[in-house]
């Protein structure tokens, strides 16, 4: 149990949710453009807008919508699933 907690996974869950969060609350409240960017890597920008996208329109919460936001936010940059330890 110690190695994962070593990994710090609960604190970078919170981060990104509440990024998440605020550029949601951002663009739908305040109406504002959002350009996201993360100095450690691509991988949390690109969480941080699929979670938003998530919260802000319901059809990417069905299935459909679901299959489009993966494909579109992580498989069409690159990003490996299997690789991500």
């Amino acid at each position: 149990m110690q190695l994962v907690e070593n990994t710090n996974w609960l604190s970078m869950a919170r981060l990104i949710l509440s990024a998440s969060r605020q550029t949601a609350f951002h663009v739908h409240y305040n109406q504002l453009p959002i350009l996201l960017h993360c100095r450690h890597g691509w991988d949390r920008a690109s969480q941080v807008a699929a979670l938003s996208q998530l919260l802000l329109d319901p059809h990417y919460r069905m299935r459909e919508g679901f299959s489009t936001l993966v494909e579109k936010d992580s498989l069409s940059f690159g990003w490996t699933w299997r690789r991500k330890e």
